[in-house]
Parts: structure tokens; C-alpha cells; sequence
């Protein structure tokens, strides 16, 4: 009987310990992908949006400091680069609003949302996308769509990036209780089993499915692409 209790003891604090390891692994995970996210938002401010705020001041100022008065013509050329470098800059603005948080997916709703992500992949990349829907999505609460919005917004970005994917398919089936997404790419695809550790994009869209109250697993092989399954909750976790 001492026996028994000892070995039942002795697998409770080896079962505690695995938990608290995995959920520092996922700590880890979370961290290195809030970095990337900050690294990512670094970048854009620094190499696309404050040169965009220097062009307009070089506008602003050639005017200024002009020894001479602009004539009518020249004074309207300048207003014109002026303009169009400010409406640039409002993009540059917008897109790293939404990366923060997709407001879109609040007020357009979730299959919108991604036709219009799906426009803006395939304006910055040769990615071809496919989006196929199936079953209502009023059920859904907001939290499930914004993580599928991630996820999808995630997984299209590294199959552009870094699979050098050429065509790629979004397909979503809304159910009762759950929803079913899938992701696949004919990119280069890449081995799980010889890869230590998830790549940060691979580990973010883990993450958002868990935090979701969903799953997600990612199926790959070199030379046949990637496909990323998810299961997530229709109502809130």
C-alpha cells in the first residue's frame, strides 16, 4: 500500500512539473512573439514612416526657405507632393494600426476582413489567394473572429515572406460549436521533426488558437508546402 501512495505522490509532482514547464515554454513562446511584433512595428516606424515625415518636411521647407517667391504653378507642384506624401503616410499609419489590432474585423465582420487582407497580400507579394467559406458566421464572438483574422493574416505573411509560396487557400467551415480553418501553401514546405523549435509565426498562431480556447497544428513536408489546421470555439472561450 506505501508502495502505491509513494508511486501516485511521486506522479502527481512529476505530472506538476511538466505542466509548469510547458507553461514557461509557452510563456517563452508568448514573449519572443510580442518581441517580434514590437521589432516588426520599430521597423516600420523607422524605415517607412518617419521617411516619409522627413520628405514632407523637405517639401515644407523648400518652400520656406526659398529666397525667391514660388510662382503660382511651382507653389501647387509642391502642395501635390506634399499631398500625396501625407496620404502615403496615412497608409504607412493604417497598416500598422491594423497589425496592432484589426478593427476591421469589428466593423466589416470576418469573411470582409480577409477579403480585404487577401487584396492587400496579393498587392505586396505574388501570393494568389483563395478564400472559400462555409456555414453561417453570426454565431462567431468577436474574440474567435479576431483570432482567425490573426492566424490567417500570420500564416499568409510567412507563405509570401519565407516559403516563397506562389498560390495559397483559406478555407473556413462555421459549425454549431466550433469552426474549422485551414491554411495550406504549395511553398517550400519544411520538416517538423528536424526542426528544434516553431519557428515565432508558427508558435503566435498557436498561441492566438489557445488563448482562443482552440488548437491549431501545422502539417508540412520540404517540397510539398505547409497546411495549418485550426479548431477554434464559435462562442467565447
Amino acid at each position: 500500500m506505501t508502495i502505491i501512495i509513494v508511486a501516485f505522490v511521486a506522479a502527481m509532482v512529476l505530472a506538476q512539473r511538466q505542466r509548469a514547464r510547458l507553461r514557461q515554454e509557452q510563456a517563452l513562446l508568448v514573449a519572443r512573439a510580442h518581441e517580434e511584433e514590437r521589432a516588426w512595428v520599430a521597423s516600420e516606424l523607422h524605415d517607412d514612416v518617419l521617411q516619409r515625415v522627413a520628405l514632407v518636411r523637405a517639401e515644407v521647407e523648400s518652400i520656406w526657405t526659398s529666397p525667391e517667391p514660388h510662382s503660382a504653378g511651382r507653389l501647387e507642384d509642391h502642395l501635390r507632393a506634399i499631398n500625396a506624401e501625407l496620404v502615403d503616410l496615412a497608409v504607412a499609419v493604417r497598416r500598422i494600426a491594423s497589425r496592432l489590432h484589426p478593427t476591421i474585423v469589428d466593423q466589416v465582420g470576418l469573411p470582409s476582413a480577409l477579403q480585404s487582407l487577401v487584396a492587400e497580400i496579393e498587392r505586396g507579394s505574388d501570393l494568389a489567394v483563395e478564400v472559400t467559406t462555409d456555414g453561417p458566421s453570426d454565431r462567431m464572438s468577436q474574440e474567435t473572429a479576431r483570432a482567425v483574422y490573426r492566424i490567417v493574416q500570420e500564416a499568409l505573411r510567412n507563405a509570401a515572406r519565407h516559403a516563397a509560396a506562389r498560390r495559397a487557400r483559406v478555407r473556413l467551415a462555421f459549425g454549431v460549436r466550433d469552426l474549422d480553418l485551414s491554411i495550406s501553401d504549395d511553398g517550400r514546405g519544411f520538416d517538423p521533426l528536424a526542426t528544434p523549435s516553431p519557428g515565432i509565426g508558427l508558435a503566435s498562431m498557436r498561441e492566438r488558437a489557445l488563448i482562443a480556447g482552440g488548437s491549431a497544428t501545422v502539417r508540412s513536408r520540404p517540397g510539398a508546402g505547409t497546411t495549418i489546421d485550426v479548431r477554434l470555439p464559435m462562442g467565447r472561450a
